[in-house]
């Protein structure tokens, strides 16, 4: 078999050879010029036999598909889809949707330069604070791209931005007496919102998992709430209980004071909801369906506006239960459990047990020194 000019060998990363061409196949009706590159063959001989192949074929009428990188992107999507969350899922479609395809998705991924690249980040950059996630996350394409071997390199990895200067994280929690004077405000609202502001002050746990609460998730005798779900969105955006964020499952105690103001709520919403169940959700909205885990964020910020409180977000309170829980004298080992943190400490994990004692003990102080 004749040599054919055009098929270059090239190495991997690894150091292996392979074998690439790029031919010329004739002109369009209009007169402009048909190019293709194949590249990924193992053996001269693998390359040399797609190269005429291809010639045969442009003489029968083909005509090589160009792949958008939209069309990239899709066949990309289809396989990230299978190893995240849902509601990871949905994130990072409405991340290309929202950013990179307006300005990426209608150029021929084989015809993306290194400019296009800068181009758009720099307009990702004017946008976002977080403009190096959707950069991250259109290289992502280019590599499957690669690996397709439709391209030869990543031409979205040349690209370097600033990195934004980020404003000094403040970390905002309540003091005890602040919690207190924002649980006193908290009270002059309906008993919905005291109940769930109220929940979230005194077990530290996330947003969504106090509204995926159901009531079987409160034993009253026992003085405990299981949490073992959270609401989140499935890959269409919609609403849904799924597992929590670390896929845990934590048992907490829960003191008497809440409880009471739940058992109020109950009452109330028995009326409101005629057909309540013990698999109600404790916090339904108004049609008693799921509620949007933004609400919080509403609840707290029309209270601290409305009575001149000190401004903190939903999880500042998880992280206010956190710090009062440390003053109070629990361990990080006890607070990590309680708020249900996934990293892994050998001692912690493997050697101590969370017995009931080490709960109880660490609730009790928490308990007495917030004294409300």
């Amino acid at each position: 078999m004749a040599k054919i000019k055009a098929i270059k060998s090239y190495k991997l990363v690894s150091g292996e050879t392979r074998y690439k061409f790029k031919i010329y196949l004739g002109t369009t009706s209009t007169g402009k010029r048909i190019e293709t590159t194949r590249r990924g063959f193992k053996t001269i001989t693998a390359a040399t036999n797609e190269y005429l192949r291809l010639k045969i074929k442009f003489k029968e009428g083909y005509r090589p598909e160009k792949k958008t990188f939209s069309d990239i992107y899709n066949e990309w999507l289809s396989i990230y889809r299978k190893s995240v969350k849902p509601s990871t899922y949905h994130k990072t479609k409405q991340l290309f949707h929202d950013h990179t395809l307006p300005c990426l998705g209608h150029i021929k991924i084989q015809s993306i330069t290194y400019k296009h690249c800068e181009n758009a980040a720099y307009i990702w950059y004017d946008q976002l604070k977080k403009h190096k996630t959707v950069e991250h996350y259109a290289a992502k394409v280019f590599d499957y791209a690669m690996k397709l071997d439709v391209i030869e390199r990543n031409p979205m990895k040349a690209v370097t931005t600033p990195i934004k200067k980020q404003k000094e994280s403040t970390k905002d929690y309540y003091s005890r007496e602040e919690l207190i004077e924002f649980l006193e405000a908290t009270k002059n609202e309906d008993i919905k919102k005291y109940a769930y502001l109220r929940l979230l002050c005194y077990t530290g746990i996330r947003r969504g998992e106090g509204f995926s609460l159901q009531w079987s998730d409160i034993n009253f005798d026992k003085k405990e709430i299981t949490i073992n779900k959270a609401v989140t969105y499935d890959e269409n955006g919609k609403l849904i209980i799924s597992s929590t964020k670390t896929s845990d499952h934590r048992l907490l105690k829960i003191d008497d004071r809440t409880l009471e103001i739940l058992n109020e709520w109950k009452t109330i919403q028995s009326v409101l909801h005629y057909n309540l169940s013990t698999y109600s959700l404790v916090f339904s909205d108004k049609k008693n369906n799921i509620t949007y885990p933004s609400k919080a964020w509403d609840w707290c910020n029309n209270i601290q506006e409305k009575y001149k409180l000190k401004k903190i977000s939903p999880h500042d309170l998880r992280r206010t239960h956190a710090t009062i829980y440390y003053i109070s004298g629990a361990t990080p080992y006890e607070i990590k459990k309680r708020l249900g943190h996934s990293f892994k400490d050998i001692t912690s994990d493997v050697y101590i047990i969370e017995t009931d004692e080490i709960k109880t003990n660490a609730f009790k102080n928490f308990i007495q020194y917030m004294n409300y």
